[in-house]
C-alpha cells in the first residue's frame, strides 16, 4: 500500500473511530517541556489531528503550526490556534514559506504506509533548518498492518541514517492501543557546505 484513501482519516473522525487519540498531553511531550529540551521556537506539528499539543505549544510561547489532511482535524485545530496556524495539506507534498526550528511528530510517521516513509523523511529534512530538531515518537506495535504501522528501531535508524541520534533513548511510553511509543530527539545534520571554515 503506497497511500490511504483520500477520506480515510476524515471518515474516522466523523465516525468517532479514533482510538489513537490520547485523553491529554503525551507524557513524552510533557517530559521534553519539563526538561527544557523542547523550548519556545518555530515548530510544526504534522498529522496533528485533534491532539492538545499544538494549543499547549502556542500557550507556552511557541510559533506553532498544525498540519493535517482531515478537514475535521484542521477545523478543530483552527478553533484553538487561530487563523493561519492550522493547515490542510498532504505531508508528503506541502512546503512552508520558511524552515522550522523543530518538528513534533507524535503520530504522523506511524499513520503513513511504510512505502511513504522515505518521502516523509525527506520532507522532514526540508521543513527543518540545519541543526533543527525532530521530536518524534516511534510506534512500537510489534505487528503487521496498520495504521498505526510498526516503526521498529532498526528500520528507523536506517530511515533516519543522516540524522544525529542521541547516545541513548529514553523510556518508552505506553499507549492505550496496547503499543509502546519510543521517544527520540533527532537533529537534522548541518550539511558540510553550511559549516564555518
Amino acid at each position: 500500500m503506497t497511500a490511504l484513501p483520500d477520506d480515510f482519516w476524515e471518515s474516522r473522525f466523523q465516525g468517532s473511530r479514533t482510538p489513537w487519540e490520547r485523553p491529554g498531553i503525551n507524557p513524552a511531550f510533557a517530559a521534553w517541556r519539563a526538561s527544557g529540551d523542547l523550548a519556545p521556537c518555530r515548530i510544526l506539528v504534522p498529522g496533528a489531528g485533534r491532539s492538545p499539543e499544538p494549543a499547549a505549544l502556542l500557550a507556552d510561547g511557541f510559533d506553532a503550526v498544525a498540519l493535517d489532511l482531515a478537514d475535521s482535524a484542521v477545523s478543530f485545530q483552527a478553533g484553538r490556534l487561530g487563523a493561519g496556524r492550522s493547515i490542510r495539506a498532504d505531508v508528503t507534498a506541502w512546503m512552508p514559506d520558511a524552515p522550522f526550528d523543530a518538528v513534533y511528530d507524535q503520530t504522523c510517521l506511524c499513520a503513513l504506509p511504510p512505502a511513504l516513509w522515505p518521502a516523509y523523511e525527506a520532507q522532514l529534512r526540508r521543513w527543518l533548518r540545519p541543526g533543527g530538531r525532530l521530536f518524534i515518537l516511534f510506534m512500537q506495535a510489534g505487528r503487521e498492518g496498520g495504521p498505526p504501522f510498526d516503526c521498529p528501531l532498526p528500520a528507523m535508524r536506517s530511515l533516519f541514517s543522516t540524522w544525529q541520534w542521541p547516545d541513548t533513548l529514553g523510556e518508552g511510553v505506553a499507549h492505550g492501543l496496547g503499543t509502546i511509543e519510543q521517544p527520540a530527539i533527532l537533529v537534522r545534520e548541518t550539511p558540510p557546505s553550511a559549516l564555518p571554515p
